[in-house]
């Protein structure tokens, strides 16, 4: 028994120390955004720009749809309102288009920094390193897990920020319009936060194992093209063609995993905010038909209420790449924080080494 629970203290202690370093290490990939600060700022002032005209939207078109009702038609105030919805979608639309070329900028401009210093490492550190090393990790690392990290940075980290603004404005919005019905429809919300966090849990371990096992497929890659002359001259085809059956089974196993696991919570994710708007067409309803809530006012808080279903998804999908980021740049960060065993003493000419 008390064996047992040492064990215990001792995997828990282990949980939170591998939970600090990768925070740690996602800490330190935020830091290449440092020299696009600007950049990164425009781009989520754009992106708040384009939410706050998406949010304006649903309100107009509930204004509009009120306007259509028999005791107060107004051609004219109907025709403003279409031009307001439709100058809405334009201004979204430019400021959404905006917000991907800085976006873009930003990623491609850290995916160049990145390479740029892991490719300076690599060429700092002595052969024995390179003995050690399968050279198929080390171009895994250059390509797959800098892809992964470079697509977060660019473009996952805004869609975090896009997604939980526009589920705070539509929360707003909603809480503006009636809050009874908002707290009914944002009841499933703690619970979404509680599958978000234990879905993040699972996934990251899932999510290394699949970027390690990639590296060893691309190692096999490496060594046997490298080498196909030595395969050919001994007619070990077959035992490397086993070889290579064996690494990408591995892979496949483990991202059937990771895809077990996005199957699992990805729609759970998806459907719990149905049950608030399942909830709201029952009691919206309910209040329509006895004239306590227009239609136009209804409808309003029915497109807002669709509003997070969206933005909830997207939520989920950009923590699986913020979970991947974490794990490829766990993954850089080893190459990178290799220091050199050999180096150059002060005023040592070119190419002689201490």
């Amino acid at each position: 028994m008390c064996a047992a629970r040492a064990q215990a203290r001792r995997d828990d202690y282990r949980h939170r120390f591998t939970i600090l370093y990768e925070v740690r290490s996602f800490a330190r990939l935020l830091s290449f955004l440092r020299p696009y600060r600007s950049a990164v700022a425009w781009s989520f002032v754009l992106a708040a720009l384009a939410m706050v005209t998406t949010v304006a939207i649903p309100y107009v078109s509930g204004r509009a749809i009120d306007a259509v009702a028999p005791h107060h038609h107004h051609p004219g105030q109907l025709l403003i309102y279409g031009l307001l919805v439709a100058g809405a979608g334009i201004v979204r639309l430019v400021l959404s288009a905006a917000r991907r070329l800085v976006a873009g900028r930003v990623s491609l401009g850290v995916e160049y920094d990145l390479r740029t210093l892991l490719f300076g490492r690599l060429q700092s550190l002595e052969l024995a390193y390179f003995d050690r090393q399968q050279t198929g990790q080390l171009m895994s690392r250059a390509t797959v897990d800098l892809q992964s990290v470079r697509f977060f940075l660019g473009y996952g980290l805004v869609f975090m920020a896009q997604s939980a603004l526009a589920i705070a404005l539509a929360a707003v919005a909603m809480f503006a319009i009636r809050p009874e019905l908002a707290a009914i429809a944002l009841a499933p919300v703690p619970f979404v936060v509680y599958v978000t966090y234990r879905y993040s849990r699972l996934a990251r371990p899932a999510l290394q194992e699949v970027q390690q096992r990639i590296g060893e497929l691309t190692a096999d890659v490496q060594e046997n093209i490298a080498g196909v002359r030595v395969v050919k001259a001994f007619a070990r085809e077959a035992q490397q063609r086993a070889r290579f059956e064996r690494s990408v089974a591995r892979v496949f196993s483990q991202s059937m995993v990771e895809a077990r696991l996005q199957a699992r919570y990805n729609p759970l994710i998806g459907f719990l905010p149905q049950i608030g708007l399942a909830a709201i067409l029952l009691v919206g309803g309910q209040e329509v038909i006895h004239h306590q809530l227009s239609i136009g006012l209804f409808s309003s808080f029915y497109i807002y209420l669709l509003m997070l279903l969206s933005p909830m998804s997207t939520l989920g999908v950009s923590l699986g790449m913020a979970q991947r980021a974490s794990a490829s740049g766990i993954r850089v960060f080893e190459v990178l924080d290799r220091s050199p065993q050999l180096t150059s003493p002060a005023g040592a000419p070119a190419g002689e080494v201490s």
